[in-house]
């Protein structure tokens, strides 16, 4: 009996280890999509961009189509709902890339794990705890070091990439409630759908532009990677391991996006500075994020 415990144990070790490691790569993911982002919309249109992103995302849910028929109307709305919240977010966040950096864009986004406590106090009248109320004051100053950094100062795309933030907040928390009372997979389709949607209606409407049919291949294999590897991917990857991974050592592993969000902002793909006055603004975001989700049993984790 001791030894069937002592393997059970091992085997339970090892889907945590495999867990963290899957965590750790979403975020790793998660971080690369800010330069790549910024880099690839110089060329291409944002929304015709964004809905090729999430329509090839949806490639990675083609196993699921098997259950469509299971769909219902409450499916329907939760997941347009969230969708169309997510898909503000990430317009917001891809027009302030366009005269921000990279890697402020990952901090700043960050912000919305700190927004979260709010929320749920407003809405759930959940009591915020003292370390939020730090949390906020050192996030606040170092969202200043970061606004005010560089001979440009503060510009118009810290605060469109601060408004998805916003909306990344109100997702995280809908999204909490609503995958507890449908099937998430199904629910997962209708945002993807929905952003999808969204997007070529609204490249349509603002008669965007561009030759698709003549990009060479990186092009495709870049989309491919940002569609079904980032977007459908990291998303597997997540809902696997949080099966076998509690939410607080979640929440804390994916604090490291901003951090690889500026990696590869500025040493791996590309190469964007930052003055002193930035990092330090980052720095203490950083511990604002951590302090936010630190021994927090019931923070709400990201989804997407």
């Amino acid at each position: 009996m001791v030894v069937l415990w002592k393997i059970l144990m091992v085997l339970i070790q090892k889907k945590r280890i495999l867990a963290n490691f899957l965590l750790v790569l979403t975020t790793i993911l998660w971080g690369t999509t800010f330069i790549i982002t910024k880099n690839l919309t110089q060329e291409v249109p944002i929304f015709l961009y964004l809905g090729l992103r999430f329509s090839l995302a949806i490639i990675g849910f083609l196993p699921y189509f098997i259950y469509i028929k299971k769909i219902n109307k409450k499916i329907i709305l939760y997941g347009a709902l969230t969708g169309l919240i997510y898909c503000l977010a990430i317009i917001f966040q891809t027009f302030g890339l366009q005269t921000t950096t990279a890697g402020k864009a990952g901090f700043i986004t960050g912000l919305s794990t700190i927004m979260v406590p709010f929320l749920t106090w407003f809405w759930f009248k959940k009591k915020l705890k003292k370390r939020i109320w730090l949390a906020v004051i050192i996030s606040v100053i170092g969202m200043a070091l970061l606004l005010l950094e560089g001979e440009s100062g503060i510009i118009g795309g810290d605060f469109l990439v601060l408004i998805c933030a916003v909306f990344c907040a109100f997702h995280i928390v809908l999204t909490d409630k609503f995958v507890r009372l449908v099937d998430v997979y199904l629910y997962s389709i209708v945002q993807l759908t929905t952003i999808s949607l969204f997007c070529f209606g609204s490249s349509f409407l603002f008669n965007e532009t561009f030759d698709l049919i003549n990009v060479g291949l990186p092009f495709w294999l870049i989309m491919i990677y940002m569609g079904v590897i980032v977007t459908a991917g990291t998303f597997f990857f997540q809902n696997w391991s949080q099966q076998h991974q509690g939410p607080s050592q979640t929440a804390i592993i994916f604090t490291l996006e901003p951090v690889f969000a500026v990696i590869f902002a500025s040493f791996i793909i590309g190469n964007e500075t930052m003055s002193i006055v930035g990092w330090l603004g980052c720095a203490l975001i950083f511990i604002a994020i951590l302090i936010t989700v630190l021994k927090n049993n019931e923070i709400i984790n990201k989804r997407d």
